[in-house]
């Protein structure tokens, strides 16, 4: 007889959500604050103050990104749609930034740099195709002062914070802090990672799948939000796993063996949800909405 489950998976999934978010900000506050204790262990960040700096700037504000997501897995519906783009944000916002605390300073100073690098382009870029195009200069000469001020991202493939694609660097954090983190990045990057690139681009497949997944009855409103309550599950399985990575990769990668061993039960417990059957979770309550499609939809 299947094991049954206290509440809806959507809720389940929010409350492992906000106990996460509690390990983040821990590892947020050792790496910006100073030292703390945990379970009787002194936690205090080693990592380089490039590395420390530019990766704690990033897991912040994938943090943010999981709290917008919280709420919008309270909705179900039309809202649910925005959730793809916030959840790609902050999955590749925890796998660059499990990247750059497991690099060395070279790779994160030079991330640092390209902050510089970045805010000066955006004056200094043409965007556009033949006629349609247009030409944003605020400076008069840019290149001289991308050969004097910017050399290192000077030259044709250069202009990135990092020349390694997003599998790449996932391998690297697997290769230097652990395992168990570069598979929990590997997991969220394949959950949401090109689902949420066609719904951000407007591809017809990104808004078919929205209005279509997991719907039974193209006609009727409540399958339709029944399938959005399903896409939220999906999204926060993905933006779940690629926190445990991140939290992993910091944890690991500093032997902080407390904390890494209460972040390693809350990702078994995120495994045995995901491996529960349907019928062992209670049907998530329906919440009117004025955003919900019309029957002709």
């Amino acid at each position: 007889m299947d094991a049954k489950e206290e509440l809806p998976l959507i809720d389940a999934l929010r409350g492992l959500a906000m106990l996460q978010q509690e390990f983040l900000r821990l590892a947020l506050f050792i790496a910006s604050e100073g030292p703390a204790n945990f379970d009787g262990e002194l936690l205090t960040c080693s990592l380089p103050d490039a590395q420390r700096r530019v990766s704690t700037l990033l897991a912040m504000g994938a943090g943010q990104s999981v709290e917008s997501l919280l709420r919008i897995a309270k909705q179900q519906g039309i809202p649910v749609r925005d959730a793809y783009p916030i959840a790609r944000s902050a999955v590749e916002s925890f796998i660059n930034a499990s990247y750059l605390l497991s690099e060395g300073d070279e790779v994160a100073s030079r991330a640092i740099r390209y902050i510089d690098f970045a805010a000066w382009r955006h004056h200094n870029r043409r965007f556009g195709s033949g006629e349609y195009s247009i030409e944003v200069r605020s400076d008069p000469d840019p290149k001289s002062t991308i050969a004097n001020k910017f050399p290192e991202f000077a030259g044709k493939g250069q202009g990135s914070w990092t020349n390694l694609d997003v599998p790449s660097r996932i391998r690297r954090v697997g290769e230097l802090s652990g395992r168990k983190a570069g598979s929990r990045l590997l997991a969220a990057y394949g959950l949401v990672y090109s689902l949420s690139s066609e719904v951000i681009h407007g591809s017809p497949f990104g808004a078919s799948y929205f209005y279509t997944a997991h719907v039974q009855d193209k006609s009727s409103v409540e399958a339709f939000r029944a399938g959005t309550v399903r896409q939220s599950e999906e999204i926060l399985f993905a933006v779940l796993s690629a926190s445990c990575g991140y939290l992993a990769a910091f944890f690991e990668h500093q032997s902080m063996l407390a904390p890494l061993a209460a972040v390693e039960k809350l990702f078994d417990r995120l495994i045995a949800l995901n491996e529960l059957p349907p019928s062992a979770f209670p049907t998530a309550s329906s919440q009117p909405s004025e955003n919900a499609p019309s029957q002709q939809q």
